[in-house]
């Protein structure tokens, strides 16, 4: 009689064991390899303050943060993080991504904090150390002469929508 409780309490403390070295094996592997702004921002909230190492195309434009340094905004899996770098850091960045130009691949080594006591509690990450892993280049602006085309025959065709609904409307004030 006494063993059912017991064979279910070992059981339940073997899965509670087993669950553990899975997520310590998950901890090991995901600082074994950089991660993408999108893994950062669900990352396990137990590993505020931790070091990670963090890989995306800088966008938009290095901004001045508050008491020094600069914010610089990476791009992965279609997330955006930011990244709290030195000044020295920011001037490695020479392209930012926006739509006429692909940014800088970069891989940031830093601290994750989920609520930032420096910069008003929000989530960030506090770069050590930043490489560029590829530089950035302007994107290719192909013409597409027949968008023109098509859009020319719109406006003809509204212009002449127009007119015949001017024409009716004056015949019926007569």
């Amino acid at each position: 009689m006494m063993r059912w409780p017991l064979a279910c309490v070992l059981a339940f403390v073997a899965a509670l064991a087993t669950l553990g070295s899975v997520q310590s094996a998950l901890a090991t592997t995901m600082f074994d390899a950089p991660l993408s702004p999108a893994e950062v921002v669900e990352i396990d909230r137990a590993l505020d303050g931790h070091e990670i190492v963090v890989e995306g195309e800088a966008i938009g434009e290095h901004l001045r943060a508050m008491g020094g340094g600069r914010w610089v905004n990476i791009l992965g899996d279609e997330v955006g993080l930011g990244i709290w770098v030195t000044d020295e850091m920011a001037a490695r960045i020479e392209h930012f991504g926006d739509y006429r130009h692909t940014g800088d691949i970069v891989r940031v080594t830093g601290i994750v904090n989920i609520a930032c006591e420096e910069h008003g509690g929000e989530f960030d990450v506090h770069a050590t150390s930043l490489e560029i892993i590829s530089r950035g280049e302007p994107r290719p602006q192909d013409i597409e002469p027949m968008k023109g085309v098509i859009g020319g025959v719109g406006l003809v065709f509204a212009y002449g929508l127009w007119w015949l609904y001017r024409m009716r409307r004056d015949r019926r004030m007569i």
